[in-house]
């Protein structure tokens, strides 16, 4: 779907188009309604609507389980829990929004038919947030192609690259404690774990293993040095005198954020070749 018109000749300023930091009310508005149209008054999924509704008055706002209100019924003074629901995206602070997401997401993620990831995928690249959601988390990626990247990453690895990268992922994905240095590392880390798996080295380091893994014939020479050069500069076995793993430096959210994509794509790579 093409851009509006006046965000394809900058009638509307950057910040405007995407936003990272905040939501404003039409995005508010427009989660509301997909939450809405999909699945609460979906009636394919009304019974689980409902207990997935008191779920997030219970566990998710913490408000008393003895005093749940009416589904969809306002009775005034007490609002129903879709009312109250409601007030709540519109009036949260713009990651406690995020939070209920994740939430609902996860709790439904065993209808094969709600996918309200997908769904909100969409109202999120239509209004410009700067996140998308990847395996049940709010993650501050937005580009098609790194989102592919890193979810078939996560899919087609084996179990212990796997988990490295589903861990850089809620390290990067944290919007209260983001820990980018750890995040770095964990993407690192999967790296180094396919490579012990094509190599039969359970005990080698990424800095050896990748230059059997050249040797191997799955990776050009230039790829090596290219990725050798990488892990040089994350881990300071390259003589830099500051490494991004380093506890006196900090890591920015583009520093983590590249790493997760860039040893995403290697790692799909190596796996392709894998199978050849």
């Amino acid at each position: 779907m093409a851009k509006p018109f006046s965000q394809r000749y900058g009638y509307v300023k950057v910040e405007e188009v995407i936003q990272v930091s905040d939501l404003d009310d039409e995005t508010r508005r427009a989660i509301w309604n997909c939450l809405y149209v999909t699945f609460f008054d979906n009636s394919n999924f009304s019974n689980y609507a409902v207990n997935c509704a008191k779920m997030v008055w219970t566990y998710h706002f913490n408000f008393d389980a003895d005093k749940i209100p009416s589904y969809d019924k306002d009775y005034p003074p007490r609002a129903s829990l879709l009312t109250t629901i409601k007030k709540y995206i519109y009036a949260c602070e713009w990651f406690h929004l995020f939070d209920l997401i994740e939430f609902l997401v996860e709790n439904t993620s065993l209808l094969s038919k709600v996918a309200l990831d997908k769904y909100l995928n969409h109202v999120f690249r239509k209004f410009g947030v700067g996140y998308t959601i990847i395996n049940g988390l709010v993650t501050p990626v937005s580009d098609e192609v790194e989102i592919e990247s890193v979810q078939k990453a996560i899919d087609n690895n084996i179990e212990s690259s796997k988990y490295h990268l589903q861990r850089a992922l809620e390290l990067l994905s944290d919007r209260e404690q983001p820990d980018f240095r750890n995040s770095i590392k964990e993407s690192i880390s999967a790296i180094e774990s396919l490579c012990r798996k094509i190599t039969g080295d359970d005990k080698g380091t990424l800095g050896k293993l990748i230059k059997v893994v050249e040797e191997k014939g799955y990776i050009h020479q230039s790829m090596k040095n290219a990725f050798s050069s990488l892990y040089g500069y994350t881990s300071d076995t390259g003589g830099i005198r500051h490494s991004l793993t380093d506890a006196g430096e900090n890591p920015t959210l583009e520093d983590a954020r590249y790493m997760l994509v860039i040893c995403s794509a290697f790692s799909n790579y190596l796996i392709s070749k894998m199978g050849d």
